[in-house]
């Protein structure tokens, strides 16, 4: 057997999943099959994983651009890390950096602050447009 076969070789890499679907909701329980898969291999929490299920299915309701979007789970020592773009930058900045909203709103920003533990904005660096890219950070608690 080769030495990075090895059950443990794996598990201590970082392993990297990459999703591209078509923008529709149709799409949505193939995204929250491959959420749950990267949540197994991290060995998150039921409740961890529905945090970040949420996260994802927010983002794309409310900002996914025309086209398709992309989904890249990295599984890191104590936390899973996703990228989901291209979404629109208007959106996101309005949801992100506006007023904070009253209480009782349950807007974007509201859902993404109470489900991942960090979230964050980068350019898309695949597309010369206006779309961007928003980081989620879920760390994996210990069993």
């Amino acid at each position: 057997m080769p030495p990075d076969a090895r059950p443990e070789a794996r598990r201590e890499a970082s392993p990297s999943v990459t999703l591209e679907v078509p923008a529709g909701a149709e799409f949505e329980p193939l995204v929250r099959l491959v959420l749950g898969g990267v949540g197994a291999r991290a060995e998150m929490a039921l409740e961890d994983l529905d945090d970040l299920q949420l996260a994802v299915e927010r983002l794309l309701a409310e900002a996914a651009s025309d086209g398709r979007t992309r989904l890249t789970c990295d599984v890191r020592p104590g936390s899973v890390r996703t990228r989901v773009g291209p979404l629109r930058a208007d959106v996101i900045a309005t949801a992100l950096q506006g007023d904070e909203p009253p209480p009782e709103e349950l807007g974007l920003r509201r859902v993404l602050e109470t489900v991942v533990d960090s979230f964050g904005v980068e350019p898309d660096a695949d597309r010369a447009d206006d779309n961007v890219v928003v980081v989620l950070e879920k760390r994996v608690q210990d069993a």
